[in-house]
């Protein structure tokens, strides 16, 4: 309808009269058949805004219409008052505004379009002076084709932003956004909260807010079949703080980039879809307080990668699911933390998460947490930390709270590697329950934290496993072991890793020498003595000499048996540890030394009777010399008895010997009786010299665990 400013309908006289008087010109009462809205010219409301008619005066608090039809394209493109301060307030309240309304590179004191319902606002670079009032709106249109979008691109709003109960989409076919506000400076709070609803993106790329923004309930929908389509987009803004809470979003969330001066919370049940791809992108944000995320139900990858959040990441009781096939049989990586900072504590308790807690080279200031939580991912990795550093402790125990949504229990299903991991406190769990099968084909669950450096304890209460399982802790430092030997390691057929496992003291004060050997022979297929040799060193140290000794005896007889190089070796190794306790018993080496003698006099005395003994006279020995004496002079070749001088093997006249075999047509036979004993004796003295190096080694403790 065309606006002649001579002709004023009888609506726009009220309107006229009533703002001239500084009130609301309400129509609320003149609705006609229907509920059909009284009609003003958009143009009648533009001349009005501008003040061109000195008769038209617009008193404060400005020009006020509720339960209106505006009918034209209102147009306040490029306006502003005398010298640039600014066009009065602005409220259309309830009204219908079917045409185009904008605003853009416009100032006004104030703009308010509550409970409006309208087809598309645009306000691109426009100043508001106090707040801009968008709650309740709602989009207008042929029925089923309903559209509402506003483009505040570059907007400055000195107040808040409200939109509360908000309703803004954008036709079926486009990808037109259903709020933007890329780059807008917003003094104030932006609230698009308690019933607000977006089919389209929310864009919000570089926007700046100095109060909070709050999605608190709200309903965000822009979700593609790709996966690529984006219900709220906050790259590179900065924000006071975020409230999510109860929020439903379907499609991805970007806060790439993004400073958060305080929290960001999406807890209390918020619900975040985008399946098969990332539902919350947190990368490179930085976040002065603390997510508070316990609760929050997640559809799609949760990416912190290189974030920065200050205080603590809270995921307690957080459902987070990332299946990478329609099916859902198997998932992909449900949180991307790689070298994601947090000042505080990472807190996973009570969590159940379906695909991989991916935390590489991530620098978490306080403690680390997975206590109550299920974490899935069977055949790959359900928790995989390389090179994470934990300020406090890293462990999978129910808070001291007691809050387990999940049971009593954390489950691990597939694998779990914190492999070079540098953990300022202690390592430990209890009631843990791993599952296969495990990363690469393993038919069992992987618990590894080799090469870990832990400046507190190792605590091991409670572990279950199948027999498939290994637990791999190569490599890893720690100050103690504080573990239950009988259940905190998992059955006895899970493979214990321990290759270079070094701890400085065992605090578990009823462990006896027996369990501990039992644990270090859960090696697998794979034998090394370390594991044994550091066990016998850390007895040592702690005054339990004798359990130390009975460890590296231990240690040496599996050696013998699965170890040696081929069965002469075998032989040797395990004559020396009959004889000698491998250089560690010095009982057995007496008693082989004892028995070694007894054998050399009992010897002496045959050879005497039956004549093989002889002076060098070649006369019998007979009591020449001392049978004791004469078998200690021929075993030790360090001492001179002087009894081998008078006596020694050979025949006497009358000697009753064995005249031995003879060999072919020489004169030369075979087990001739004196040639036997010079064998003998020769025998005698070969091993009574390997048994007084072997009484050497034993007794001067070369071989015994030291305390260093």
């Amino acid at each position: 309808m065309a606006f002649d400013a001579n002709d004023l309908s009888p609506h726009e006289h009220f309107v006229v009269e009533r703002t001239r008087a500084g009130e609301v010109a309400d129509f609320t009462a003149m609705a006609g058949p229907g509920g059909a809205k009284p009609p003003v010219r958009a143009g009648f409301l533009r001349k009005l805004m501008l003040q061109l008619d000195p008769n038209w005066a617009v008193r404060t608090p400005g020009v006020r219409l509720r339960g209106t039809k505006i009918e034209g394209a209102l147009d306040l493109t490029d306006c502003s008052g005398a010298g640039g301060a600014g066009l009065p307030a602005l409220a259309l309240v309830e009204c219908e505004l079917p045409d185009l309304v904008d605003v853009s590179h416009a100032r006004l004191a104030r703009f308010s379009l509550k409970g409006s319902r309208l087809v598309k606002l645009v306000a691109i670079e426009t100043q508001v002076d106090g707040e801009l009032d968008l709650c309740d709106v709602a989009p207008l249109g042929a029925p089923g084709l309903e559209t509402l979008t506003a483009k505040l691109r570059g907007a400055r709003i000195d107040g808040d932003v409200l939109a509360r109960g908000a309703k803004f989409a954008r036709a079926v076919d486009s990808d037109e956004d259903a709020l933007m506000l890329q780059g807008a400076e917003i003094a104030g709070n932006l609230l698009i909260d308690q019933g607000f609803e977006a089919f389209g993106c929310v864009w919000m790329q570089n926007a700046r807010i100095t109060g909070g923004m709050s999605c608190e309930g709200a309903t965000l929908l822009n979700r593609t079949e790709d996966g690529l389509g984006e219900a709220l987009n906050a790259d590179a803004a900065e924000i006071a703080n975020v409230l999510m809470r109860k929020a439903k979003v379907e499609g991805l969330v970007r806060f790439n980039g993004a400073r958060i001066v305080r929290d960001l919370d999406i807890s209390e049940g918020a619900s975040f879809k985008n399946e098969f791809s990332i539902a919350l992108m947190l990368g490179n944000a930085e976040i002065g307080g603390q997510i508070f995320g316990d609760g929050a139900k997640i559809a799609g990858q949760l990416w912190l990668q290189s974030a920065a959040i200050a205080r603590n990441l809270d995921l307690r009781g957080a459902e987070i699911t990332h299946k990478s096939t329609p099916r859902g049989d198997t998932y992909g990586r449900a949180i991307e933390g790689a070298s994601m900072s947090v000042g505080g504590a990472a807190l996973l308790q009570g969590a159940n998460i379906k695909g991989e807690v991916f935390l590489a080279d991530a620098r978490i200031a306080g403690y680390l947490s997975f206590g109550g939580g299920r974490f899935i991912n069977g055949g790959a990795w359900a928790i995989r930390a390389p090179n994470v550093r934990v300020g406090g402790n890293l462990t999978f125990k129910i808070a001291d709270n007691g809050f387990a949504p999940l049971g009593q229990k954390t489950v691990i299903e597939g694998g779990a590697k914190f492999d070079r991991a540098r953990i300022d406190g202690a390592l430990g769990w209890t009631n843990l329950e791993l599952r296969g099968p495990g990363p690469d084909g393993a038919k069992g669950a992987l618990f590894s934290f080799a090469d870990a450096t832990i400046e507190g304890a190792v605590q091991a209460r409670g572990l279950v496993t199948q027999q498939d399982a290994r637990i791999d802790a190569s490599g890893a430092s720690c100050a103690a072991l504080d573990d239950d030997l009988k259940a905190g390691w998992g059955v006895d057929g899970a493979r214990l890793d321990l290759e270079g496992f070094d701890y400085q003291r065992i605090d578990n004060r009823d462990e006896k020498w027996r369990q501990r050997l039992h644990w270090l022979n859960r090696y697998g297929e794979r034998f090394s003595p370390q594991p044994f040799t550091h066990a016998a060193q850390v007895y040592a140290r702690a005054g339990r000499r004798e359990d130390a000794r009975r460890i590296l005896l231990a240690q040496h007889d599996k050696r013998t048996v699965v170890a040696s190089a081929g069965p002469i070796t075998w032989f040797l190794s395990s004559l020396f540890g009959i004889i000698a306790g491998y250089g560690l018993a010095p009982i057995r080496i007496v008693r082989a030394l004892a028995l070694f003698l007894a054998l050399g006099v009992a010897g002496v005395l045959t050879m005497n009777a039956q004549g093989a003994l002889v002076t060098p006279r070649g006369t019998q020995c007979n009591g020449a010399i001392e049978p004791a004496l004469y078998a200690v002079d021929v075993a030790l070749p360090v001492i001179d008895l002087g009894q081998e001088s008078r006596c020694g093997p050979g025949r006497t006249a009358r000697a009753e010997l064995s005249a031995g075999a003879p060999i072919g047509d020489t004169d030369w036979r075979l087990f001739e009786g004196a040639a036997v004993w010079k064998w003998a004796h020769a025998l005698y003295a070969i091993l009574g010299a390997i048994l007084t190096a072997l009484a050497v080694i034993t007794f001067s403790g070369v071989m015994k665990p030291k305390d260093e």
